[in-house]
């Protein structure tokens, strides 16, 4: 039976903003501009209950507020304790309470068709070589992921007033250079603020300058304040950032495209910088002439390097048939597409040790951990007058030191780790490296910004 408190009542459970009396509490209206893959309670599967969940957004928030006011500290020890502060820890809750109201849910379809010859192929109108995780397998009986277009929801973030810039850096950094859901880094889940209250940039024509307020405004110092001007320039002149040197992912060079009739189709310019990647990685900057059902010869040595090291490692005597004729052109070991991001799997399909297994090994960042997220960004950004444009984030991170090579099930014999010096290397005979003004680059990542440029992309900063 209920108890009896001589007739006092309980007070009414007060609302989150009167927790604490210096709180404060942002609204943010946000519109989804590409499609989204995930993002609900299952990874990489819509769900039509819960879209966008709140436990995601405080994961991706954590990320861009490292990326851009955890620049300011400069030790990772310095770093644990502020994102701690803000954030939260295992030991002490979060000062930043997220709420999501979903305002549309859009409506659900496949992202590809069956195709003539029996098999699934992702919709024209969607950039295939970001979303073949998701077209489906027939003879596994792999359906194609289903995607979500025009989700609009609310996110509601309540704080302590002096944590304001830091929570606002985070949401404004991830607004305009991620999403939410998978792939947001080849610019699945694009976002775009309707109230954008400077979260999002005016116009294509004022992005340098917003860019730079807004980036004062949050306290964001980048340049070492011991760099020298001579310093800064040969930095400039090689396109490196000039970002702090610290041991995590920060705000890095950002590379915009834009069209000329600004066209208002989120989906054109998410086409343009994956197309420059494509074009680097598989196209014709990246491969030898070939034709559509025999594509010519990958300019990139790491099919190579595996071939060597498979005869090296199975002390085959010279390199049989049923294995590519060796590529004189790529001297040594090299693997510099690791710098893109991994796990990379290096499918030699007309390679075989025996006829019944093509040669399939993997490459990872070590033997005991298999994914590294690629620095490189690609995504549409819109604007405040209702246009587009592409941009490209290149995050300043440490250079990579190591990776790992995995054999696959009838290739390698074992494992190999791979140094530095076989992921930034020397240029060579019609290699992607090969620049009409530089002899060489050391960076894969260099050699893709260098390409984006040449391709129309414009730097806007630093």
């Amino acid at each position: 039976m209920p108890r009896n408190f001589g007739g006092l009542k309980c007070p009414e459970k007060p609302r989150k903003e009167e927790l604490h009396s210096d709180s404060i509490t942002n609204t943010y209206e946000i519109q989804v501009i590409t499609p989204i893959f995930g993002g609900g309670v299952e990874a990489g599967v819509n769900d039509p209950i819960t879209p966008i969940r709140p436990s995601s957004i405080r994961g991706h928030l954590r990320f861009w507020w490292r990326a851009t006011r955890g620049a300011r500290c400069k030790t990772v020890a310095d770093l644990r304790q502020r994102e701690g502060e803000i954030w939260g820890t295992t030991d002490n809750p979060s000062n930043v309470v997220v709420e999501v109201s979903v305002r549309s849910k859009g409506k659900s379809y496949y992202c590809a068709d069956l195709g003539r010859k029996g098999r699934y192929i992702v919709k024209r109108e969607f950039p295939s070589h970001v979303l073949f995780p998701f077209q489906g397998n027939i003879r596994k009986n792999e359906k194609p992921a289903e995607c979500t277009p025009n989700i609009f929801f609310c996110l509601r973030l309540t704080h302590p007033k002096v944590i304001y810039q830091d929570v606002d850096a985070a949401v404004w950094a991830w607004i305009n250079f991620g999403g939410i859901g998978a792939r947001t880094r080849r610019g699945c889940c694009a976002l775009y603020c309707l109230d954008p209250n400077d979260q999002s940039p005016p116009s294509c024509q004022g992005l340098k300058k917003w860019l730079k307020e807004r980036i004062s405004y949050y306290g964001l110092t980048f340049a070492s304040e011991s760099q020298s001007k001579v310093a800064l320039e040969k930095s400039r002149s090689i396109k490196s950032p000039l970002l702090p040197s610290r041991k995590w992912a920060t705000l890095g060079r950002i590379l915009i495209k834009m069209d000329n009739n600004m066209e208002k189709d989120p989906i054109l310019f998410w086409k343009y910088g994956i197309e420059v990647m494509r074009e680097l990685r598989q196209g014709i900057k990246g491969r030898d002439n070939g034709a559509s059902t025999n594509p010519g010869q990958s300019r990139w040595p790491e099919a190579e390097s595996i071939r060597k090291l498979v005869v090296a490692q199975r002390d085959i005597k010279s390199r049989p048939s049923t294995m590519h004729p060796e590529d004189t052109r790529k001297p040594g070991i090299a693997f510099p597409r690791v710098e893109f991001g991994m796990p990379i799997i290096l499918d030699l399909r007309k390679d075989y040790i025996n006829h019944s297994v093509n040669i399939k090994p993997t490459l990872q960042p070590s033997d005991d951990h298999d994914r590294m997220a690629t620095p490189i960004i690609l995504r549409p950004i819109k604007f405040g007058d209702n246009s587009f444009a592409s941009i490209i984030l290149r995050l300043n991170k440490p250079p990579l030191q190591s990776a790992y090579l995995k054999p696959g099930d009838k290739d390698l014999v074992y494992g190999r780790s791979i140094p530095s010096s076989e992921i930034r290397i020397e240029n060579y005979t019609d290699s992607p490296f090969a620049h009409p003004s530089k002899p060489s680059f050391a960076s894969a990542l260099d050699v893709f910004m260098s390409f984006a440029e040449s391709r129309g992309f414009v730097e806007v900063f630093p």
